[in-house]
C-alpha cells in the first residue's frame, strides 16, 4: 500500500506535509514584504520637502570674505568654517524628518524655502565660532 502513496505526500514534520509547509512559510513572508514596504512608503510620503539657496548663501558670504581685506589664509579658514556651519545646518534639516534640495536644482513644484532659517543658523554658528576662538 505504501507504494501507492507519492513520495511527496509521505514527507511532513510535525503531521504536516513539508509542502504546506513552505506554502505557508511563503505567505507569511509575503504577508511580512507587503506590511514593511507600506510602513516604507507611508514614512517617505509624510516627509516634508524644502530647498535651500546654497549658491546664494555660499556667494554672498565669499564675496564679503573677498572685500573685507582680511589675511588670504584667514579668509580661507573664515570660508572653510562657514562651509562646514552650512553643511552642519542642512544637515540638521535633514535630519528633522524633511528631505532637503538645492534650491537650483528645484524646477517646478512647491516647497517651502528654508534659506532664512538656514543663514540663522550659519550666523548662530559663525558667532559660536568666533566667541570660542577669543
Amino acid at each position: 500500500m505504501s507504494g501507492l502513496v507519492p513520495l511527496a505526500a509521505r514527507r511532513q514534520l510535525f503531521g504536516v506535509p513539508l509542502a504546506s509547509l513552505g506554502l505557508g512559510v511563503l505567505l507569511l513572508g509575503v504577508l511580512l514584504w507587503g506590511a514593511w514596504t507600506t510602513r516604507t512608503l507611508l514614512a517617505l510620503q509624510s516627509r516634508e520637502v524644502v530647498t535651500v539657496e546654497l549658491s546664494g548663501l555660499i556667494g554672498a558670504f565669499v564675496e564679503a570674505e573677498a572685500r573685507s581685506g582680511a589675511d588670504p589664509e584667514a579668509s580661507q579658514r573664515r570660508v572653510a568654517a562657514y562651509l562646514q556651519a552650512i553643511d552642519a545646518s542642512v544637515d540638521a534639516l535633514g535630519r528633522n524628518g524633511r528631505t532637503v534640495l538645492v534650491g537650483e536644482a528645484v524646477l517646478a513644484g512647491q516647497a517651502h524655502d528654508m534659506t532664512p532659517i538656514v543663514r540663522a543658523d550659519v550666523v548662530r554658528r559663525m558667532e559660536d565660532l568666533d566667541h570660542a576662538a577669543r
